[in-house]
């Protein structure tokens, strides 16, 4: 027998205000990730990421970072991030997001200080239980077991700050390029009105030619691919979270034209907005399928009778 003391005495590494609640959890296998979820933020969530196999290139808060299987990946409240896939972007990851988080240091629902890299490489001893622990808060949670998921979550939390405090901080810094987020935070206020590279150009008083030149750099996308995959993102959490039509849905995000809405749409996640929401939403606004069950007639009662 091997037995193990706990030190009942150690205080918690986490210094939290208030009581953080469990959004939701999701698990996707490689399979599945070539349909993305597209560019977005969340306001009032941090989301913790996982990836457990498979690589690819996550764009967060405006900036590329290749990813590999044992990173862990925080996107605090607020930030943008985005999930391109093909044929080479593949990964198996779990999500678990969180409302409710207050720590000392920090602003509201963060785990990271905003100018921090929000990609950490996990040892090997630590990424294969953080896959253990999300796994059974996932099924727990698909299971309806919401209480345990609560110290679950804590149990995660603790994990994830203990792993961030013990990350390298010898790693590079990324030197921030102060007219590319100029750039990117202008987009991010204004991609669901009628703008373009002329009136970007325009707003901040530079050329179009070093506008597109320093955004892509920074990004990975020219100024236009980045407006529509914002504003395919922001598609998806309407899709998810309300009942609105899908002409709304389009014309809300900045399409007039419900055709072309489609067409890009489809284009960028790989199914039409009707398949979108049919085959992610378990019940109201509540979970994403990732469970890999289809659930019948899901978000049947939305107004989506136009394509």
């Amino acid at each position: 027998m091997i037995q193990c003391f706990a030190k009942l005495d150690k205080p918690s590494m986490l210094l939290m205000e208030g009581t953080p609640q469990v959004a939701y959890v999701s698990r996707t296998d490689e399979e599945n990730s070539v349909h993305p979820r597209v560019m977005h933020a969340h306001k009032d969530l941090v989301e913790i990421v996982l990836v457990t196999s498979g690589h690819g290139r996550y764009s967060i808060g405006g900036t590329l970072y290749p990813i590999q299987k044992g990173d862990l990946m925080i996107y605090n409240s607020g930030v943008v991030h985005d999930e391109p896939s093909g044929p080479e972007d593949r990964t198996r990851r779990y999500c678990c997001a969180i409302s409710g988080i207050k720590l000392a240091g920090l602003r509201e629902n963060a785990l990271t200080k905003d100018e921090e890299s929000p990609v950490f490489h996990l040892p090997d001893k630590v990424w294969p239980r953080m896959e253990q622990l999300m796994e059974t808060l996932f099924s727990s949670l698909v299971a309806g077991e919401e209480s345990a998921c609560h110290y679950l979550m804590m149990a995660l939390l603790e994990l994830c700050w203990s792993a961030l405090h013990r990350a390298n901080s010898n790693e590079a810094e990324l030197e921030p390029n102060i007219l590319g987020r100029r750039i990117k935070e202008y987009i991010d206020s204004s991609y669901m009105e009628d703008i373009s590279l002329g009136s970007i150009a325009q707003k901040l008083n530079i050329s179009q030619y070093y506008l597109a030149h320093v955004f892509k750099d920074m990004t990975g996308y020219s100024p236009m691919q980045y407006i529509v995959r914002r504003r395919i993102g922001e598609a998806q959490t309407l899709l998810i979270s309300t009942h609105l039509s899908v002409t709304d849905i389009g014309i809300r995000v900045g399409y007039d034209n419900p055709s072309h809405f489609n067409q890009l749409f489809t284009k960028n996640v790989g199914m039409s907005p009707r398949e979108y929401r049919r085959n992610y939403i378990v019940s109201e606004g509540k979970t994403e399928r990732e469970t890999g069950k289809a659930l019948k007639n899901a978000g049947g009662k939305s107004q989506d009778n136009d394509s």
